[in-house]
């Protein structure tokens, strides 16, 4: 009895919230970290890939607007707070992965379990500097980087812009107070291929949940290879993370194209019809238009993996990578 009366007396406590929703505070790890050799310690012991990882104590940068800008923000080596509102801290780092600057996120989920979010994701972003803000008992993320945009009169002009971060959806977003409300009647995604073996599918998303998924190049799951055409009724939970998440990013206000500086990356083109027969397509070259984008596009890929798909007989009337390429011929095709 004693112990029932434990596990109920444990169950709440972890599962307490505050009058405004979020959740009570817990001591985790996180909390007692004071050093950045100890927080290379926790990325290398939970992410391979750093390894090598340290932490930017001294905030020296080589280009001289990056350390001006840098200074006059202020900018923290690292910060906690609790991003995801699970309770527990989390940790916000900028270092180098070698010669790679790096901005990351260590989420704590419990149960000596962490998630490694990157917010530089583009090349060439040594000069990003995110500041942790509480907005209302919410906590965001300003994330000031460095922009290279063309000008008539001064080309190539460096330009300092900002986004405001916030943990939605499984990843960090832009935040809005103007997230749509749309009835989404269905979604077309496309991939082009690219210099190396980026995957070249189609997807097609139906209001029933009903999905086709044509498979051209490089779709290997689970080191099986997929080719064809395959249909599955996708379950509720990751149909409504989608729909919910292109209201959210209030795709019909996003530009119509999106392009990175760089040559032979990949390209996806998504087709939105809402609204009784309104669309709305974005191309976006590069996949990384916005960080509300590039969500959508990770939740897309990943369903090639996280459903069941059956062969199907009938033609791939998803493959649109010749229309593709000749509304944009500079994209590279699948070698």
């Amino acid at each position: 009895m004693r112990f029932i009366y434990f596990l109920q007396f444990s169950i709440a406590l972890f599962s307490f919230t505050t009058s405004n929703g979020q959740i009570a505070k817990q001591a985790n790890q996180i909390d007692s970290i004071q050093s950045a050799k100890e927080i290379e310690a926790l990325l290398s012991k939970t992410d391979e890939r750093l390894k090598i990882f340290k932490v930017m104590s001294d905030l020296k940068f080589p280009d001289k607007s990056c350390q001006k800008t840098a200074d006059s923000l202020k900018i923290s080596p690292w910060a906690k707070a609790d991003f995801d509102n699970n309770g527990l801290t989390d940790l916000l780092v900028i270092g180098c992965n070698g010669h790679e600057f790096l901005a990351v996120c260590i989420l704590d989920e419990g149960n000596n379990k962490y998630n490694l979010i990157f917010l530089t994701r583009r090349a060439f972003e040594d000069c990003s500097f995110p500041l942790v803000r509480t907005d209302d008992g919410s906590v965001k993320i300003e994330y000031f980087y460095f922009s290279y945009l063309t000008d008539k009169n001064e080309p190539f002009t460096q330009h300092l812009l900002k986004k405001t971060l916030v943990y939605k959806f499984g990843d960090f977003i832009e935040d809005t107070n103007n997230q749509g409300n749309h009835s989404i009647q269905k979604i077309e995604y496309s991939t082009s291929g690219c210099f190396g073996r980026c995957a070249v599918f189609d997807l097609e998303i139906s209001p029933n949940r009903a999905a086709l998924w044509g498979a051209e190049r490089y779709n290997q799951i689970k080191n099986k290879v997929f080719s064809g055409t395959f249909k599955t009724t996708l379950d509720s939970s990751r149909y409504k993370q989608i729909i919910d998440l292109v209201n959210y990013i209030d795709f019909e206000k996003l530009d119509q194209n999106y392009e990175i500086s760089w040559s032979d990356d990949q390209t996806a083109i998504i087709t939105i019809t809402y609204d009784d027969g309104k669309t709305k397509t974005i191309r976006d070259y590069g996949l990384f238009g916005t960080f509300g984008l590039n969500r959508l596009y990770n939740l897309l890929f990943d369903l090639r993996e996280n459903q069941r798909w059956i062969k199907t007989n009938t033609s791939n009337i998803l493959r649109k990578q010749e229309t593709i390429q000749k509304m944009y011929p500079s994209i590279p095709r699948p070698d």
